[in-house]
């Protein structure tokens, strides 16, 4: 029973957070992995309690094929709002992250196509 009660009280505190969140909040970012995409649905379930179809689902850190992850998301989230862009795991993320500055600072060949993927996002977004 306290189980449950707790429970409904971690779903009553992430709506007030939700609601809070919501007017200036669009993109939901995960990574395609099964638990991240669960405790996604979640969330998703959550505002759409809230009545809220002002958001989009990003997924980020997609590893290269042939790993087919994040196309077995996509398909999963399909009759949900997603980005057409995917955020690749790229080492220049890391890199960037290690010396505190934009990845398209990074001296890395991954660098311009990492910078880009935010770019395409950023598009897509003011579209």
């Amino acid at each position: 029973m306290s189980l449950l009660v707790g429970s409904i009280c971690q779903k009553q505190e992430a709506s007030i957070i939700l609601e809070e969140l919501m007017p200036g909040s669009s993109l939901l970012p995960t990574t395609p992995d099964a638990l991240a995409i669960d405790a996604l649905l979640q969330t998703v379930d959550l505002l759409q309690e809230l009545e809220s179809e002002r958001y989009r689902i990003l997924l980020t850190m997609v590893h290269p094929k042939p790993v087919k992850m994040a196309e077995q998301a996509r398909a999963a989230l399909s009759e949900l709002p997603l980005f057409d862009t995917e955020i690749r795991r790229l080492i220049a993320y890391e890199k960037a992250s290690l010396m505190g500055v934009p990845v398209y600072q990074v001296k890395d060949r991954m660098a311009k196509i990492a910078w880009s993927d935010y770019e395409q996002v950023g598009k897509e977004i003011t579209k």
